[in-house]
């Protein structure tokens, strides 16, 4: 989309009610800016964090800083003398006065402190434009009938604008003093030292799975596939009520006390009364599925309410409207991260039923765009974002059902954009459906010794890690209560990764991605 269109508002027509009078622009700020630009190259330093050309009101205007940008950016003067040779014949310069109005241009002046300031109420006022402009956009489109402009498409429409308004208004970073990230870092050791439980992050609730991690690191990106019955969206879930059940206030907060956080989670698939059905099977052990069979006795019912008494203060939020696009999920996210005071956790389930700002484009361009946004939003709010993805059908034509990066669907952005890969694999879901008959005793016997190993578990392979070692967690998982847990016995990595000695979480040879 061409951004400066989106601060254009049409003067001419008769529809728009509004003049240069009513319109948030101010003729003063602009001229003043220019001047004190064409004065003080070195301003631009530091409004060009806030301003673009496009930001401008008046098309005389974004010309003139157009031209001494490309000065400045080609370490040339852009002084009153340098730049009328560049502006002298263009259009918009003559019909606006040509020479006169330049040498009044120039004339007006503010001093080098407020050019910032300056900037940043021009920036304002070019958002107000915009906003103004999808408005107008709007109402033009829900006028006019069409069989193909359904209204969920013009919702969409708007809502993308608005998306880009408002990450488009916003002060770009800069570079920042290496002392600001080192306090940082000091800051995020001094809580693990503090913290008994030898991770810096949210805990998962999976020991082996937090010590090879660290626990859930904030800013991350994190990605959980597998194909459809592996347990993809539950782990996603364990893993949001370890983190909720672990919040706890700062002000109360004891010092051995585990990592945890509010949790947002946009279930796109599930409806929220079946996300927290499954949760209260987790916490009470009483099957979901025995309360939609009638199946449910009043012991089973006591232990269930029980532990929705002691769910129903959990600082868990879901959402799970269907066919949000990125940009929703962006702005619900912020604002539920100011109504409750911060936020510790955002999950998605899934990537797939993410719609993209225009579905008229390549799925894969969308997904890309889809990706980027949840990796802006762990940024943003400094947080985990865990988005559970589908696997390609490519992987059951395999002998080997083990998933790989490739099997991501759309997986090039997904690859790209993860700071962590997690694949959920149960060998025992794929044994099943190659029982052999009994009356074939030798094959039903190697089947049941291969039944025996793999009941009950599931391996997380952890495939990408850009920030420490990949490898295999080994866990239970009851099927019934779609719940995952740690092994009895003292487990490790597995795989290529499986070392002897030293410690077993972080071998210092592990491959770094």
């Amino acid at each position: 989309m061409n951004t400066s269109a989106l601060f254009d508002i049409p003067q001419q027509e008769a529809a728009n009610p509004l003049s240069d009078d009513t319109i948030p622009q101010s003729l003063v700020h602009e001229k003043a800016l220019i001047s004190a630009l064409l004065f003080n190259n070195e301003i631009y330093t530091e409004i060009s964090k806030v301003i673009r050309p496009e930001h401008f009101y008046y098309p005389v205007h974004r010309i003139i800083f157009e031209k001494i940008v490309q000065l400045i950016q080609q370490y040339r003067l852009a002084s009153p003398t340098t730049l009328w040779p560049y502006v002298q014949n263009d259009i918009e310069v003559a019909e606006s006065g040509g020479r006169e109005y330049f040498k009044e241009l120039i004339a007006v002046n503010i001093a080098p402190s407020k050019a910032q300031a300056y900037a940043g109420e021009i920036r304002e006022l070019a958002v107000r434009r915009g906003i103004i402009n999808v408005g107008n956009d709007l109402t033009a489109q829900a006028i006019d009938q069409q069989v193909d402009n359904p209204t969920t498409d013009i919702i969409n429409d708007a809502e993308g604008k608005l998306y880009q308004l408002r990450n488009f208004g916003r002060e770009e970073s800069d570079f920042q003093d290496f002392s600001k990230h080192l306090i940082a870092t000091i800051e995020r050791a001094k809580i693990a030292t503090e913290n008994e439980d030898e991770i810096s992050g949210l805990s998962t609730g999976l020991t082996d799975l937090d010590r090879h991690l660290g626990g859930l690191q904030p800013s991350d990106l994190i990605i959980i596939a597998g194909r459809p019955g592996m347990g993809k969206t539950a782990l996603a879930t364990n893993m949001a009520y370890s983190v909720a059940r672990n919040f706890r206030d700062p002000s109360q907060a004891g010092k051995s006390a585990p990592l945890g956080g509010r949790v947002a989670i946009f279930s796109l698939e599930m409806s929220g009364e079946q996300l927290a059905s499954r949760i209260l099977a987790e916490v009470s052990e009483v099957p979901a599925t025995r309360i939609r069979k009638n199946q449910i006795g009043r012991e089973e019912f006591e232990k269930y309410a029980a532990a929705s008494m002691k769910l129903v203060k959990l600082p868990l939020y879901i959402d799970d409207t269907a066919g949000l696009t990125i940009a929703d999920i962006s702005l619900r996210c912020h604002r539920l991260h100011r109504k409750v005071g911060g936020l510790g956790l955002l999950v998605v389930d899934y990537i797939q039923l993410i719609q993209g700002l225009n579905r008229k484009e390549n799925r894969t361009l969308e997904i890309a765009e889809i990706t980027r946004g949840l990796k802006k939003i762990a940024k943003d709010l400094n947080i985990p974002v865990i988005g559970v993805s589908q696997l390609s059908r490519s992987i059951e034509s395999r002998d080997d059902k083990r998933p790989q990066m490739s099997d991501l669907r759309d997986s090039g952005s997904i690859e790209q954009d993860a700071d962590l890969v997690m694949f959920v694999y149960r060998e025992e879901y794929y044994l099943k459906r190659k029982e052999p008959p009994q009356e074939e005793e030798k094959e039903y016997a190697t089947w049941q010794a291969r039944m025996s190993r793999h009941s009950n578990r599931a391996d997380i392979i952890i495939d990408k890690n850009r920030h420490g070692p990949v490898g295999t967690i080994k866990t239970t998982f009851n099927g019934r209560l779609t719940k995952f847990g740690n092994l009895a016995e003292s487990s490790h990595l597995a795989g290529e990764h499986e070392i002897s000695t030293g410690d077993p979480y972080f071998p210092s040879s592990s491959p770094m991605m």
